[in-house]
């Protein structure tokens, strides 16, 4: 192994920042056996190009995806990054604007999940799985039943077909895996304890016909 890497894309909506974070591992990184995550921007670049344009495709021209951040790990999962890694993109979804009820509502991308495999501790995980939401959705984007639309969904899939495969950087030369990082919890003595981390290879996804909601996206009343 070569490191791993936590990803995430910074978006705005109406002064509301939505964050969502994807993770990669490493596994052929040649120059002595180094870090690729390191201070190395080329592999935020390297995501950037395989996910920006299907990601904007499915936000409207109200959603600006302001940046993409990444913290990079060694094997241990201990920061080697002396600060996160900032690729500034400031561009705007690219479906038509129209109406919406805020931005909680979302589309969910369920990851299919592989083994568990062992980071630091003894413990996995009891939830083998993981997700994305995507969001905010317009009204139109959703029907009456609570179902996306052909539309959507085929965005969404487009993404997800993008999101779940390998990313090859040439300079450096190395492979990114997206992976789900886990973590493992026991109760000792009544204290809620952390006994592990691990991750799974994410092999596959599904895109889930009926919308969703993020608690934290909804507005205070």
């Amino acid at each position: 192994m070569s490191g791993f890497a936590r990803v995430s894309f910074v978006g705005e909506y109406y002064n509301q920042a939505i964050v969502n974070v994807m993770h990669y591992r490493s596994t052929d990184w040649a120059p002595l056996g180094g870090n690729p995550f390191d201070d190395v921007l080329a592999f935020v670049d390297a995501i950037l190009a395989n996910m920006k344009v299907p990601y904007l495709h499915c936000h409207d021209g109200n959603y600006t995806l302001r940046t993409v951040e990444a913290v990079g790990y060694n094997d241990a999962y201990e920061i080697v990054t002396s600060s996160p890694l900032i690729r500034t993109v400031d561009e705007v979804g690219t479906i038509s604007t129209a109406a919406t009820n805020g931005a909680a509502p979302c589309a969910i991308i369920s990851w299919r999940c592989g083994e568990q495999a062992q980071i630091s501790g003894v413990g996995k995980s009891k939830r083998n799985r993981g997700y994305w939401a995507v969001g905010p959705l317009q009204d139109a984007s959703v029907d009456n039943y609570g179902h996306l639309n052909y539309d959507m969904h085929g965005w969404l899939e487009t993404l997800a077909n993008a999101m779940d495969n390998n990313v090859s950087i040439l300079m450096p030369t190395c492979t990114l895996h997206p992976i789900v990082v886990h973590e493992a919890w026991a109760s000792v003595l009544g204290v809620r304890v952390k006994t592990g981390r691990t991750y799974s290879d994410i092999l596959g996804y599904r895109v889930n016909n009926v919308a969703n909601f993020r608690r934290s996206r909804m507005p205070e009343a």
